[in-house]
């Protein structure tokens, strides 16, 4: 805590994308701002969980110029439920996170998951750390379901972009949010595809629900990445450095909000 004051990290969903949290992750740390309790939902339940599991920052940025798409991209089967079955993903995962599960994380973390079965949403802080991540980013129709405890899971996006609540629920005073804002497909309002219209009528919604996330957030920061895709790895540089300018801008507000002067704490 800072001058009495919990504070609580949320990392939103936003597929390759996700790769601006370890820019913000960078310059809190950077500032002597670690939080008390970190939630993760998708992209945002990889980085979080790393982050918490102890990995080097630095070391992490590092090792992502060596990652290839082809090399975390495992084909499933589409009568399983999706085109990857996320098998390399969460092998990453498991190495980066040190094999850890919750309850050894240096820094409490949860992250969440969508039932596919009741369609209520799963708040995951038990258990190992990769096979929950594994259940928070099953994009429906990429990934395959999840399957933990005999209950199928996919994406936390699915519910919730931004899982500010969970922080709140646990005690949180303060909430960053990193929010990487919602992939708008492009749409022809003139010549639809039934494929199409389905996009853009997900993109609505996933908006609002973000929407009225992201407000009960204390402070946002919104790096914008936009120019990277659901897997696209090239690029994370920029991506990176897109995340420490928005986390870099919004320094002076926390600092308020935490009651602290002066350029690290």
């Amino acid at each position: 805590m800072i001058n009495g004051k919990k504070i609580g990290l949320c990392l939103g969903s936003g597929g390759a994308r996700g790769l601006a949290h370890v820019g913000v992750l960078q310059v809190l740390e950077e500032n002597g701002i670690v939080p008390d309790l970190v939630s993760g939902c998708s992209a945002g339940a990889i980085f979080g969980a790393i982050y918490a599991a102890g990995t080097d920052l630095y070391m992490l940025e590092k090792y992502l110029g060596t990652v290839e798409a082809r090399t975390i991209i495992d084909l499933g089967i589409p009568i399983h439920g999706g085109f990857l079955s996320g098998d390399r993903i969460e092998e990453v995962v498991m190495t980066l996170t040190h094999d850890l599960s919750f309850e050894e994380t240096r820094i409490p973390f949860v992250c969440i998951a969508t039932d596919l079965v009741s369609g209520a949403m799963k708040v995951f802080e038990e258990g190992k750390l990769h096979r929950a991540v594994r259940a928070s980013m099953a994009v429906p129709g990429v990934f395959t379901p999840a399957l933990i405890d005999d209950h199928y899971y996919v994406d936390g996006g699915v519910l919730e972009e931004l899982p500010v609540d969970v922080l709140r629920d646990r005690g949180a005073d303060v909430v960053i949010t990193s929010d990487l804002g919602i992939k708008r497909n492009f749409f022809d309002p003139e010549h639809p595809s039934p494929v199409d219209i389905l996009r853009r009528s997900t993109d609505i919604m996933q908006a609002q629900m973000t929407r009225r996330q992201v407000d009960k957030g204390d402070v946002v920061i919104r790096p914008d990445a936009s120019f990277m895709g659901l897997l696209k790895i090239n690029g994370y540089e920029e991506s990176v450095e897109a995340g420490r300018q928005k986390a870099l801008e919004a320094l002076p507000r926390i600092r308020e909000l935490l009651g602290v002067d002066g350029k690290t704490l």
